[in-house]
């Protein structure tokens, strides 16, 4: 199994605009799901896995999660805030040094999810090679609810690449933003505004890009449908 840092980092900063009106006040992260909001959800599955600290991003209505996060008592928070949106690479870039040496857990707050046990990120950690960049937890696309797109990958071979047209819905997966990253990968870049999908797309040139199905229930919540989907599992 991987040796992985354990540290861990929630990304949280994004402004959520396809919700609308609902994250006008509200950050997409606290966003309620019944009892619960995404933050929770994805904070209890880190606890759940064996994490003690985490690192989470923020930028919009950053005051509203950094209030939030002081009800969390049984795991330290760390909070890491952009006064320029960094996305994705460049957030992860900014803190970069908290995670040592070793691959590292990063997961979104925008989805609802309810982890395997043990958690996905074990068998993550377990199929993990030293030459990968990372390793992505993906759900066919048949069980991607509220999700828009036609799927991110397809395994062939033990290896993922990106569909093409003449993919079958059943051959096609969603990333569902949980992932393992070597830091190799982040320490070369400049703290500055980058996305990670071009990093993804690099790996696959370099068959470092792992995959690792995910077998439980996860729901976008991105969007309006996606939010109706998990409040309604939720009630």
């Amino acid at each position: 199994m991987m040796n992985i840092s354990s540290t861990a980092m929630i990304l949280a900063a994004g402004f959520g605009k396809r919700l609308g009106d609902i994250t006008k006040n509200t950050p997409k992260p606290l966003v309620s799901i019944g009892d619960t909001c995404c933050l929770d959800i994805s904070v209890n599955a880190l606890k759940q896995a064996g994490f003690k600290r985490i690192i989470i991003n923020t930028h919009y209505l950053a005051e509203q999660i950094e209030a939030y996060v002081k009800c969390y008592r049984d795991v330290e928070i760390i909070l890491s805030h952009e006064e320029v949106l960094l996305e994705t690479a460049g957030g992860i870039r900014k803190v970069l040094e908290e995670f040592g040496d070793k691959p590292f857990v990063v997961i979104n707050a925008d989805m609802y999810w309810q982890d395997t046990n043990p958690s996905v990120i074990h068998r993550m950690a377990k199929g993990m090679r030293e030459m990968d960049d990372f390793c992505l937890c993906v759900t066919p696309l048949e069980n991607a609810q509220g999700h828009p797109g036609k799927g991110d990958f397809v395994f062939e071979n033990g290896q993922m690449r990106k569909p093409t047209e003449s993919d079958s819905v059943q051959d096609r997966y969603v990333y569902i933003g949980v992932q393992l990253v070597n830091p190799r990968i982040i320490a070369p870049l400049k703290i500055e505004p980058l996305a990670l999908p071009g990093l993804y797309a690099k790996a696959l040139q370099q068959q470092s890009l792992k995959g690792c199905i995910f077998e439980g229930t996860w729901i976008d919540v991105g969007s309006i449908e996606g939010l109706t989907l998990a409040r309604n599992l939720s009630a």
